[in-house]
């Protein structure tokens, strides 16, 4: 029973977070600007991930034959966890942003990247260390695109956004 949990957690729970952003981005029309802040946290953090696994090969617990694998998965690098960045940094783009309107979402957030990240160990998919990178590069992402949002902004505005009339 456990490991359909697990399994569930691992595999999809991601999903639920892109869901919360896509309906926001719909329906609310305050939360654009937090879905942007949290589209480019991702694709710094995301982009940072992709060198450090390109640059240095981390195997997994499953193929140094550590533990039980419990779902399949490649033998790529582990470290550090996209699943890790990619929730994390979603919890910490809302975390930075100060807003207290979005208190629900941030622990819903919470609750989602902590189940991840476990389910992810608890399967033989990652090292803790993974994770607590994936964590660290969150974090370092999140704040770097908030603090110099306003410059962002501007760029947006200025060059990508259309300007109405």
């Amino acid at each position: 029973m456990i490991c359909l949990f697990c399994y569930f957690c691992a595999k999809y729970l991601v999903y639920l977070s892109v869901i919360i952003m896509v309906i926001g981005w719909c329906i609310r029309p305050i939360y654009r600007q937090l879905i942007l802040k949290i589209v480019f946290s991702l694709g710094l953090a995301l982009l940072v991930t992709f060198v450090i696994r390109y640059c240095f090969y981390s195997p997994r617990p499953f193929v140094v034959e550590v533990g039980t694998n419990y779902l399949f998965h490649d033998k790529t690098s582990s470290l550090p966890s996209q699943h890790a960045v990619f929730v994390w940094t979603m919890f910490f783009a809302v975390f930075f942003d100060n807003a207290y309107r979005f208190r629900t979402d941030l622990y819903l957030l919470a609750l989602i990247a902590v189940l991840v990240c476990w389910s992810r160990i608890y399967l033989g998919i990652h090292w803790l260390l993974d994770i607590i990178v994936g964590f660290i590069l969150s974090i370092l992402s999140a704040y770097l695109i908030n603090k110099n949002w306003i410059s962002i902004n501007k760029f947006l505005n200025k060059y990508v956004l259309i300007e109405r009339n």
